[in-house]
């Protein structure tokens, strides 16, 4: 490395006396002795990302929700506070705050959807009686045509003579 790009890496922070985020990384990466090429194969990533990330390089870095990504994990392998680091970074890059929902209570909408359960439960109550309804004439004609074949005999019995006819005989 030259005089010019060391004296880049060790660049403050919007005037703080603090070192810049790269500059910590490599510095904390230097004092566990671990070598660039180790980081880059523990954290998956490239030597050409690894570098940029301690050269504070952002644009041969990708989008900025990955960044943060790759400075959590690289920060928990040099015991570095992983929260502090992207929140520095946030800060650097100007990034707006994630969005949060706003709760819009004591509002009422003028009309109310029922719950899909609600629908799922009348659709079926609604399919049933459509069945029913459907299936009674023949459900009746079933039950009249049993009631008027008593007369026939049932296969598989056996038609005995009343008690009373063979002892007459």
């Amino acid at each position: 490395m030259s005089a010019g790009q060391d004296t880049d890496n060790t660049k403050t922070t919007a005037g703080n006396d603090r070192l810049s985020i790269g500059a910590r990384l490599a510095a904390a990466r230097k004092a566990c002795e671990l070598d660039i090429r180790v980081i880059a194969n523990e954290l998956h990533l490239d030597i050409a990302t690894i570098e940029a990330l301690e050269n504070d390089d952002k644009a041969a870095l990708p989008a900025a929700i990955f960044v943060k990504g790759y400075l959590r994990n690289y920060a928990r392998m040099v015991g570095l506070p992983e929260d502090e680091i992207v929140r520095d970074y946030t800060e650097q890059t100007g990034e707006p705050p994630p969005l949060t929902v706003v709760s819009l209570k004591g509002t009422t909408p003028f009309f109310q959807l029922p719950s899909a359960r609600l629908l799922r439960n009348i659709i079926l109550v609604l399919l049933a009686v459509i069945l029913i309804w459907l299936a009674y004439p023949f459900a009746e004609r079933l039950i009249t045509s049993r009631g008027q074949d008593t007369q026939q005999p049932v296969p598989g019995r056996l038609a005995l003579p009343p008690a009373d006819s063979q002892a007459t005989q």
